[in-house]
């Protein structure tokens, strides 16, 4: 048990957490548009969002899954990825604040 904690132990950076943050909503955002709206084209579908206001209430939803990654991190002791979902999730934050703003 110990040898495989000590391997596991290489994803406990700030650079791990932080790359999953970012790219985890961005595979929910494409599922969801892949199995809801797989009929239009992608671009016609982020227009239609933007044009509609749900782009950034979209977006919300699909940074909940930085949660579940918080968690996992934070239950498995790798303190150094779990504040890096918390940095990807901020830098979310921002944009979302920013669309929601300007547009």
């Amino acid at each position: 048990m110990i040898n495989a904690d000590n391997k596991l132990k290489k994803f406990d950076s700030f650079k791990v957490g932080f790359s999953l943050g970012i790219v985890a909503p961005v595979i929910i955002f494409f599922g969801y548009y892949k199995l809801n709206y797989d009929f239009i084209k992608f671009n016609s579908f982020v227009e239609d969002a933007f044009m509609k206001s749900i782009f950034a209430p979209l977006l919300s939803l699909c940074v909940i899954i930085n949660l579940g990654i918080f968690y996992l991190f934070y239950w498995k002791y790798f303190n150094l990825a779990a504040r890096g979902v918390i940095g990807a999730t901020i830098v979310y934050a921002i944009m979302i604040f920013i669309v929601k703003l300007f547009f």
